[in-house]
This record gives structure tokens, sequence and C-alpha cells, in this order.
């Protein structure tokens, strides 16, 4: 579509919900996720919000995401009514757009976005990724997730062109990204993995932006040799707070350790180990509080991430980072993806488990279950040992590509499962 073609689309749906709807919250879950991004345009376009449903929800989620959060479900548009003559103006306090949290097993919270927390990072995006309106984006068509969204409406804000993709197709991304003359990506780096190794040289390519996990050193590599143009950046955020922290092309390899240094207009303060940010990206309903309870440090005026939220343990008193261990198992380097999660018992301590894929040029029948139980015993003390170690040919997603914890979680929960998923 051309903007025109797109301006004229927006404007005829516009029409057509300012004529059939009411309500001024809406969830949007149209099978086809172009629909969607039309749809969630048209509802700015009339000063109404609305909720990017993820494909993964339940229709029990669904039923209690709307009932909580008053939203109304869109009805198919009426082509016959009249377009929208005039855009609607807003103010940046005006709430657009409804962010669906991902992790839990009920109900998901939803995070409300005005466009003060977009908008006034899309100019530091723009710098800061090496974004202009001549590029070509490539991003994947799960729209729930925010980060991919924020994509898509910088790159149209920006005036530049949104190619999206499906997970389904990833074996021909390297292709689908030579035939539409793609300059910037965006993915998580589950998806990175998934084509860098494949793709032999991809010259066009001037931007790579990663966020959502941890872009380790060796990926980042190879994805420089691959890009060999391309400014390559791993941004740390949240959908509560926006981004946060950033850092680019060696500085990922030399600082492995670190998420980086604070993104422009963002203040980051350290007070009892909790990470406390300040910025206009922060949610509205988390001004003044500011923080969504991660721990860190900073070092060098690099933030440095000890535990993310929900993710430290406790065992008789004593604290427990998940990510602690998971560093330690990637230094084997069969370790390809690592992920641990705790159980509570009764006593209100954590079993600790561990998960992992592996990939090595060795012996292919090496006992890597054993060879990681035996490093992590002699680095990590005897309390923060993981009562399980289990192989798995791949981690369980979530379908915006990060890993699904809670899906682990239920792996260990049920008595027979560790007996079925062990390799």
């Amino acid at each position: 579509m051309t903007y025109g073609e797109l301006s004229e689309e927006i404007k005829q749906r516009a029409g057509a919900y300012q004529q059939q709807l009411n309500a001024s919250k809406v969830i949007l879950t149209r099978t086809h996720l172009l629909e969607n991004l039309l749809d969630l345009l048209a509802l700015m376009a009339i000063g109404k919000a609305s909720v990017m449903a993820s494909t993964q929800l339940t229709a029990d989620q669904l039923q209690g995401v709307m009932e909580r959060e008053g939203l109304a479900e869109l009805p198919e548009w009426d082509a016959s009514l009249s377009p929208l003559s005039q855009i609607q103006s807003v103010t940046l306090t005006d709430r657009f757009l409804g962010v669906l949290t991902s992790g839990t097993e009920s109900v998901p919270k939803v995070i409300w976005k005005d466009y003060q927390s977009w908008v006034s990072a899309f100019p530091h995006q723009s710098e800061v990724f090496g974004i202009t309106s001549e590029d070509r984006l490539f991003v994947l068509d799960a729209l729930s997730y925010s980060a991919n969204l924020n994509s898509v409406l910088h790159m149209l804000w920006q005036g530049g062109t949104v190619v999206m993709t499906s997970l389904k197709s990833a074996a021909s991304w390297p292709r689908q990204m030579q035939e539409h003359h793609i300059s910037s990506v965006f993915m998580v780096p589950s998806h990175y993995r998934l084509w860098a190794k494949k793709a032999l040289s991809l010259p066009g390519i001037k931007s790579l932006v990663s966020a959502g996990e941890k872009l380790d050193a060796s990926l980042a590599e190879t994805l420089l040799t691959c890009c060999p143009e391309a400014v390559l950046t791993e941004y740390y955020g949240a959908a509560e707070l926006g981004h946060i922290s950033y850092q680019q092309n060696q500085e990922i390899i030399q600082h492995a350790y670190t998420v980086g240094q604070a993104f422009p207009g963002v203040k980051i303060k350290i007070v009892d180990q909790r990470i406390l940010v300040e910025s206009d990206y922060v949610s509205p309903d988390y001004r003044g509080v500011n923080t969504v309870f991660d721990l860190g440090l900073i070092e060098d005026g690099r933030l440095i991430l000890m535990g993310r939220s929900g993710r430290m343990f406790n065992r008789r008193g004593l604290n427990i980072f998940a990510e602690e261990i998971e560093n330690s198992a990637k230094l084997m380097p069969f370790v390809t993806e690592v992920a641990v999660i705790g159980l509570l018992r009764e006593d209100l301590s954590h079993d600790i488990y561990l998960v992992f894929t592996a990939a090595y040029p060795g012996n292919a029948q090496a006992n890597y279950t054993q060879q990681l139980k035996t490093h992590l015993l002699h680095s990590l003390p005897s309390f923060k040992q993981p009562r399980r170690i289990l192989q798995l040919i791949n981690l369980p997603r979530k379908d915006h590509g990060k890993i699904d914890y809670q899906a682990i979680v239920r792996m260990f929960s049920e008595e027979d499962s560790p007996a079925e998923i062990e390799r």
C-alpha cells in the first residue's frame, strides 16, 4: 500500500467505526494481522483506544481481559458508510493503546500507553537505530508484542516502508530480505538466531535492532559478519517504562554482561539495588512508580541487570537470581539457550529447575546434561544448584519469540512431565 492508499483506508474504516461503535476501548482480534493494524490506525483517528490481542490467548483469558478492562469487540466495518472527513486531534496524554503482558496463566494485565510514552521516543529511535524515511523495515507480524508494534508505528511515523513477515516463513527470511530490498530489521534474539547463521551475506541491511531478551556476544558477531554495513543495536526496556538502555556493535561483544548506557532522554537511578527510570517514555500508570522492580547496578556508566522482576528465588533465606545460573550455564560451549525457573514449596522456598538446548561440533552422543551438571557443581554454591537439569530440543516460546517461562513451570508442575520431556 502507498501512504495515499493507507490514508484513504484509515478514513474509510474510521468513518464506519465512528458511526457503528459507541465504546471508547476496543480489543482487536482479527485473524489477519494487517487487518488489526489498519483497525488500530482507524481507531486512533477517532480518538479510541485499542488492545491488540495475542493469538495465544485462550477464550477464557480473552473474556477475562474484556471484562476487567471494559473492552468492546470490534464490529465488521460497513464500507457503505461515509468515510471520516477529518482525523480527530489528540494530546500527548491521550491513551491510544493497551499492551498485554505475557507470562501470566490467568488473565493478562493491560498496560495502557499514551502518545507521549511512544511518540516522544520516535526521534531518538531514528537517530540511535540509524533509520530514515528511505528505509524498508522487516518485522514479524506478531503485533501483540509491543516492541514489534512500536517498530511498525515508528517506521510509519518516519515515512518509510514496512514489510511484515511470519514465523512460519522463517526458512525464507534471507530471501525475503533480498527480494524486498530490506535495510532495517527488528527481531528478538531467538528469531535472529533462526536465520543469521544461514545468511552468508546481506550487505544491504544497515540497521539491526534487538530487544526482549539478552543478545549474546556470539550471535552479535554472527549478525555483524553477515550484515557488515549494519549498525547493530541491543536495547533493554519494559512495556511499563519504555526504552531504558542500549548498546551497539562491538560494545555488545566487549560488554556482554551489561545492557548498555541510558537511552537518550532517560535517567537511570539505582535505589536499594532497584532500577528506577525517569523519562517521557514511562507509561501513564507507572509515572511516579518508575520501576518494574528489576534489580541492577551501574558500572562505568553501563547498566548491569542482576535479576528481572519475578525471576528472583529464595532458598533457606538466601536470594537466587535466575540470570546468575543461566549465565554460568552459558559458559559451556555446547549450550545454545538456557532457562531457569523456580517452583514455590510449602515452606515458601523454591526448587530450582534448568532447561537448555545444545549444539556442539564434537561428539553427538555426549551426555551434555551430565557435563552441565558437573560444571554448575564447580561454579555455583550448593544452595544455587538446580534440582533438575533437562535438555530439550527447543525451548517453549510465546508467539512473539520470547521464552515462555510459564510453559516451563507447567512442565515441572505436572507429576509426570520430567520423564516426558527429558532428552
